[in-house]
């Protein structure tokens, strides 16, 4: 009796075979497609690749108007050949907070995202994809709000602003190592003096891309 044939790899999957003739992913040729896809593929949301299990950050907005709003970490086809978990929670931010930061955030992804030829993005209830840079970039910003006093808000809105992409990044980063509520109120004190007259010379574009393996659309270059 013949055995029975080995079930087909996902599309743009490669697959080869072990010694023992079963089919095996190879990850690095899995993550490299994705890489590739991504950089021809249309977007969704906010500049999110239209490809099978892109890493993105995904904000979560409840119908509800007094529900909080969740950014969570969908490591995607990443995660997946790493071995890693599907999808951590990032940050747990109050409507309220929320609702100061949604639109500059908005008006600040959609101006990067028209300046590259995409179509501009909004907020609406359920799930919104977020690229994983912009996302990233975005936590900074959410982390800081939700840890931060009242009346600090505004000062840490326009900190935000008046940073670079790869500043926002390296204090992504920072948080990431050591995502405790101590370090989140740290980053909100730090922004919350309003923008920074001179830049901290730790805040390096080299850094923030050693911290960043998301896909193309906004890679430090």
């Amino acid at each position: 009796m013949a055995e029975p044939s080995a079930k087909a790899a996902k599309p743009g999957i490669e697959t080869f075979r072990s010694s023992n003739d079963a089919p095996v992913v190879d990850p690095g040729k899995i993550v490299g497609a994705a890489k590739m896809a991504a950089r021809t593929a249309s977007v969704v949301g906010f500049g999110c690749p239209v490809v099978d299990w892109p890493h993105h950050i995904r904000v979560v907005i409840p119908a509800g108007r007094n529900d909080d709003i969740r950014l969570v970490e969908d490591f995607g086809i990443l995660g997946h050949s790493a071995g890693r978990t599907d999808e951590l929670e990032r940050c747990v931010i109050s409507r309220p907070r929320w609702n100061a930061i949604a639109e500059v955030a908005k008006q600040e992804f959609n101006t990067r995202l028209r300046d590259k030829g995409l179509p501009a993005g909004r907020w609406q209830s359920g799930d919104n994809k977020v690229e994983r840079i912009l996302g990233t970039e975005l936590l900074t910003l959410a982390w800081a709000v939700a840890a931060a006093d009242e009346g600090d808000v505004a000062a840490i809105v326009a900190s935000w602003m008046s940073l670079q992409s790869s500043e926002r990044l390296w204090l992504a980063g920072r948080v990431l190592v050591n995502s405790s509520d101590r370090v989140r109120r740290g980053l909100a004190l730090l922004l919350s003096g309003g923008p920074l007259a001179e830049r901290e010379p730790s805040f390096k574009a080299a850094s923030a891309q050693k911290s960043t393996d998301g896909l193309p659309l906004f890679e430090i270059s």
